[in-house]
């Protein structure tokens, strides 16, 4: 399907077609021909890169300039939330019938207000925590909104991001009883439900636009899913370095996910000597120049000086302590290729637009205090891997995982390349996440009763999925402790 043949109005289409998008890619027209364009809830589960965000584009617009309404974009985190700001800037030059133009407006901030000066914006975009925080405020905008936009839905699976999802998209349904629903989330087995449990369709596909070789390196040799293997050259005894030197040598980037802050900038650092060698005059010059803009830049702090160091070397690290100024130099920089490795916590796999040729998943493995080291889920593994190969770039896309052992090799081979992502369940009915919702659903005058709390706590995800008497029990528990403590 061509973007000139579709019903939305010709200014739209004027800039995705100057932006270089002519067709739509298969999931998107499944979006389109599934009613999207006509106002019908959607969720819509596809790997990365597949498109998802042309299509809440597309929404947005025709809320704003057909119906007069107003578009809400919810995402899980601050650096997605500036992408996707970036990204609807371009519609700013779109005149509406009021002759004003299409505006978009941005609050991730942390302090709590209902933010008024929002209501002035057709397209606002938000965390989730900052939707929350807007509708325990009472926000007067929130009223008109007419287009409710979540990102990363599959994150209602997260125990400590996704009860505020819930919470928020289960408020809005509330309050927006008419708005239209547009979900977007990664490949995951229950799509469906979460669609029912959001009165809406579903759309699940494992279609993405360059095709993903995903595969476990043992020493020298990374075994491919598809039977296929390869011998990289030993130069360093650290795999994932060795990996990155092998994609570069091929005219690539690799993207390496380390577990934490520090060992991502520990490994940037490492591979920061191999990568120098590498580089060109003119790349090793336009890299100076680079690095004197991150230290001209923001504050000047111990992380941006050691940034500016590892960037003359064409190396990065990118994780939620850098400021958004040099976040986004590390970002645009990488996309222009000249960044040849970056270094990045798991965060990044949720959805920032940086896709490299070669993925390396450095450790399958994370650690949460208290319960030591376990397994990622299959899910967070197909998130990282979704970031190999970029489109209108590349062919095909590499996702390694690394290993010591012939039994670990199976291992990961079985447990993560050829196993299927796991079903999203709630996680909003644990006391101490579910009490700080319920205090807020009083304090903001949702409900005046407690049938009132446990009729809208019965229309979450997890009274869908359990059963709505299994919250009760919670929440009569949260309001004797509520009163006790005189709150």
């Amino acid at each position: 399907m061509r973007i000139e043949e579709l019903l939305i109005p010709e200014s739209v289409k004027e800039v995705i077609i100057k932006s270089g998008i002519t067709d739509l890619y298969p999931p998107q027209e499944e979006a389109v021909r599934a009613g999207a364009l006509n106002g019908k809830n959607l969720v819509l589960a596809s790997p990365t890169a597949s498109g998802k965000t042309l299509i809440a584009e597309l929404c947005a617009l025709k809320h704003v300039l057909e119906k007069d309404g107003k578009a809400l974009y919810l995402t899980p985190l601050r650096a997605l939330a500036s992408e996707k700001y970036q990204e609807f800037q371009k519609y700013a030059s779109i005149q509406k019938e009021s002759g004003r133009r299409v505006s978009v407006g941005i609050s991730t901030g942390d302090f709590d207000s209902s933010d008024p000066w929002l209501e002035r914006y057709d397209i606002i975009v938000t965390t989730n925590e900052k939707a929350d925080s807007l509708l325990r405020h009472r926000a007067r905008w929130i009223d008109e909104i007419s287009l409710i936009v979540a990102d990363e839905v599959h994150l209602l699976n997260d125990a400590d991001r996704g009860p505020t999802l819930e919470v928020v998209l289960a408020r809005l349904m509330q309050v927006n009883p008419d708005a239209q629903i547009l979900a977007l989330s990664a490949t995951v087995k229950n799509a469906e439900e979460a669609a029912e449990w959001l009165k809406a369709g579903s759309i699940t596909t494992e279609w993405r636009p360059v095709i993903l070789k995903e595969g476990v390196l043992l020493h020298d040799e990374i075994q491919f899913k598809d039977g296929s293997a390869l011998k990289i050259e030993k130069s360093t005894s650290n795999s994932a370095i060795n990996l990155a030197l092998h994609i570069i040598r091929f005219g690539g980037q690799a993207l390496l996910f380390a577990g934490t802050r520090k060992n991502a900038v520990s490994l940037a650092t490492k591979t920061a000597a191999h990568v120098k060698g590498l580089l060109s005059k003119p790349m090793a010059r336009s890299l100076t120049r680079l690095s004197e803009q991150i230290l001209s830049s923001g504050e000047r702090t111990r992380i941006s000086e050691s940034l500016a160091q590892l960037v003359q070397c064409g190396t990065a690290f990118h994780h939620a302590g850098l400021g958004g100024s040099h976040r986004k130099l590390v970002e645009d920089a990488f996309r222009d290729g000249k960044i040849k490795v970056l270094t990045a916590t798991p965060t990044l796999a949720f959805g920032v637009n940086l896709p490299a040729r070669m993925v390396v998943i450095q450790d399958y493995r994370r650690y949460e205090p208290g319960y030591g080291y376990y397994p990622i889920t299959v899910l967070e593994y197909k998130q990282m891997a979704g970031r190999a190969g970029r489109p209108r770039y590349d062919k095909t896309g590499e996702a390694i995982l690394i290993s010591k052992t012939d039994d670990e090799r199976d291992y990961l081979m079985e447990s993560y390349i050829l196993a299927e992502p796991e079903r999203i369940w709630s996680k909003l009915a644990v006391e101490r996440i579910l009490r700080g919702h319920v205090l807020a659903t009083v304090a903001a005058d949702f409900a005046h009763t407690e049938q009132g709390i446990n009729d809208f706590f019965g229309k979450t995800f997890y009274a869908y999925q359990y059963d709505p008497t299994a919250i009760r029990g919670v929440i009569a528990r949260i309001l004797k402790f509520l009163y006790e403590e005189k709150m």
